[in-house]
C-alpha cells in the first residue's frame, strides 16, 4: 500500500505499472488531512505525519510496516514482519545520529521536560506496528496531540512527538532494520558526527555494507544531482534505472 497526500496522475500511473510488471498488488491510498494546527518546517512536508493515522486509514489491519519513501529494501523483509512484538506497541531502531535524548541535538528544546539525556532516540522512517496496540495504548494519537499542543517545539516534527508519547516503551529492532546511508554525509569535509561517543561513525559505516534496508536520512538525497558520491548513491541509481526501465 502506498499512502499519500500529494502524487501526481502520472506518478501514480508508473507506480501501478510498476506492479503489474512485477506481479505485486499495489493500493494507493489518499491519506485524510492533516491537523492544521501540526507543524509544517520548510524541510518536511504534510506527508510525514501520515503515519500517525496509520491506525486510523487501517482500521481492520492488526499489524503494519511503516517505510518512508526514501528507503531501499535490500534484503528479505519477511523475519522483521514476524518479529514478535511482545505487547509493544511500535518497533523502530535506535537514531543513528540522534542515539540518544543527550546526543546529537535530538530535543534541543526540549530541555524544559527534563527528561534523562541518556534515554534512547529512535528513528521514525521504519516503524512496526502493532495497530491494535496503537488503539488501546493511544500512542498515536498521543503523538498528534502533542504536536497540537507544542507546534513550536519539535525539531523532527513527528519523530519527536512519536518519541515523546512513546516514553521509552518501544520495541528496539536490529540495525539493519533501518541503516542510515552515512557514506554520503561522511565524504563531505564540514561533516561532525557528534553521536561519536555513543556509536562511532566507523561502525555506522561498517553496518551499510550489510543493510537490509537502507535509509537515505537527512538533507542529502540520492536522486539529486548535488549529492556527494558514493556507493550507496550509485547503487540507489541503479535501482531507479531498473523501475524507469520497467515502465516504459
Amino acid at each position: 500500500m502506498v499512502l499519500y497526500d500529494t502524487l501526481s496522475a502520472d506518478s501514480q500511473e508508473r507506480i501501478r505499472a510498476l506492479g503489474r510488471r512485477s506481479g505485486v498488488r499495489v493500493e494507493l491510498v489518499k491519506s485524510p488531512p492533516v491537523d492544521p494546527r501540526f507543524p509544517l518546517l520548510k524541510r518536511f512536508t504534510a506527508a510525514i505525519y501520515i503515519r500517525l493515522g496509520l491506525h486510523e486509514v487501517l482500521a481492520n489491519e492488526p499489524r503494519v510496516l511503516y517505510l518512508d519513501s526514501d528507503v531501499l529494501v535490500m534484503k528479505d523483509i519477511r523475519e522483521l514482519l514476524t518479529t514478535p512484538m511482545d505487547g509493544h506497541a511500535l518497533g523502530a531502531v535506535r537514531d543513528p545520529v540522534r542515539p540518544t535524548l543527550g546526543s546529537g541535538g535530538a530535543h534541543p528544546s526540549w530541555a524544559h521536560l527534563d527528561l534523562p539525556p541518556d534515554r534512547e532516540y529512535f528513528n521514525s522512517g521504519v516503524l512496526l506496528l502493532d495497530l491494535d496496540e496503537c488503539r488501546s495504548t493511544g500512542v498515536l494519537d498521543g503523538a498528534r496531540k502533542i504536536l497540537a499542543e507544542n507546534p513550536d517545539v519539535p525539531r523532527f516534527p513527528d519523530q519527536d512527538a512519536l518519541n515523546w508519547s512513546a516514553d521509552d516503551n518501544w520495541l528496539r529492532l536490529d540495525q539493519k532494520w533501518n541503516t542510515f546511508a552515512m557514506s554520503i554525509v561522511a565524504c563531505r569535509e564540514d561533516y561532525s558526527h557528534a553521536a561519536e561517543e555513543v556509536v562511532s561513525l566507523e561502525s555506522l559505516l561498517r553496518a551499510e555494507e550489510v543493510a537490509s534496508i537502507l535509509h537515505f536520512s537527512g538533507r542529502n538525497k540520492p536522486w539529486q544531482d548535488s549529492c556527494p558520491p558514493s556507493g550507496s548513491r550509485d547503487l540507489y541509481r541503479r535501482f531507479i534505472r531498473v523501475v524507469e526501465g520497467a515502465v516504459r
